[in-house]
């Protein structure tokens, strides 16, 4: 995703994903077929957090700092992992690149953390 944006190249998360699981298995020689590639790329949607993760946003919660993710995901997959984790609660906008067409490290990329929160890069984190 970090070449392709560098050279201009605008595809989704879920494309990019694919093109490395195709690179890497062609790399190391793996046989990785059409149903394989499925059953990859939907797992990857329903990913769990690590066991302390809840723990660690709901203190971060009592600190009361407001949360986002921000993400090379597409609206569609970030939608999906953090529905699917039950953590969505935490967070006040759940961000993709989807809206700029590009990837990190691109700055429009963060950009869109300090509009959502109405805040300049040095105020965040």
């Amino acid at each position: 995703s970090w070449l392709r944006s560098l050279m201009g190249q605008t595809i989704s998360f879920e494309q990019a994903t694919r093109d490395a699981l195709a690179f890497v298995s062609a790399h190391f020689k793996l046989e990785l077929d059409t149903a394989r590639m499925e059953t990859l790329c939907e797992a990857y949607l329903n990913l769990s957090p690590y066991p302390e993760v809840p723990d660690a946003l709901r203190k971060l919660q009592e600190m009361k700092l407001p949360m986002a993710i921000l993400s090379n995901g597409s609206d569609f997959s970030i939608s999906k992992v953090v529905g699917g984790s039950g953590l969505q609660s935490f967070f006040s906008h759940l961000l993709s690149v989807d809206a700029v067409g590009v990837f990190k490290p691109d700055s429009r990329v963060y950009a869109l953390a300090g509009k959502a929160f109405s805040l300049a890069p040095e105020e965040m984190l």
